[in-house]
């Protein structure tokens, strides 16, 4: 992740509030299963791209017009801090596992054939904007592998996509409005290396 772009504190997070503000989303996701990052391929274009599956329709989505809505259902109190994963106290925890009345978020390659890729992908948390304080851990909770993170000192920019389909642990550890961007790259056995363009994602915890 470029170091220099994460923002935090009270002004940027002012800013950001209002600029968000101004935006309209063509949806607010608040439960359900969702791969809100869903791989795709256009081999014409020879172009990787990045879309939102929302499985209740099912519908697809550009991620720019999409609001993840992380309530309070999600809300998790923790007694002491675990480094790159929790904060002691509140945090907002979008599970692995399914669970009613939460969101359920994963990724897939599903729209494309891994295969032609040489069996991955490489995601990159490029940018984040979050709150004064507020961090977002994405890990595989039974190895403990940490996939993202916004914090450049827990050294999870980016991680290699060998799934079909799968779902994380997401942690927000403060309330407010995140804006996170990804990228995809890959090689493809034909066509050489293919980037997709970046990708905004709006979370609006608490």
């Amino acid at each position: 992740m470029r170091a220099d772009t994460i923002k935090a504190g009270a002004v940027v997070g002012a800013v950001a509030a209002l600029a968000f503000a101004g935006q309209a989303h063509a949806a607010t996701i608040s439960s359900g299963h969702v791969d809100a990052l869903s791989f795709t391929y256009d081999p014409v274009a020879n172009e990787l791209g990045i879309e939102v599956l929302d499985h209740s329709g099912p519908t697809v989505y550009d991620p720019a017009n999409v609001d993840f809505d992380v309530h309070s259902g999600h809300l998790v109190n923790r007694p002491s801090a675990t480094p790159c994963r929790f904060d002691a106290g509140d945090n907002w925890v979008i599970p692995r596992l399914e669970s009613s009345g939460l969101l359920w978020a994963g990724w897939s390659t599903e729209e494309l054939d891994l295969d032609d890729f040489g069996g991955e992908l490489h995601a990159e948390l490029t940018d984040a904007v979050v709150p004064s304080g507020g961090n977002v851990a994405i890990y595989d909770a039974p190895t403990n592998t940490l996939r993202f993170h916004t914090n450049s000192a827990c050294n999870a920019s980016g991680t290699d996509i060998t799934e079909s389909h799968h779902h994380a642990t997401w942690v927000f550890t403060e309330p407010g409005t995140y804006e996170l961007t990804f990228q995809v790259t890959g090689t493809h056995t034909t066509d050489g290396p293919v980037t997709s363009d970046e990708h905004t994602y709006t979370f609006d915890v608490g």
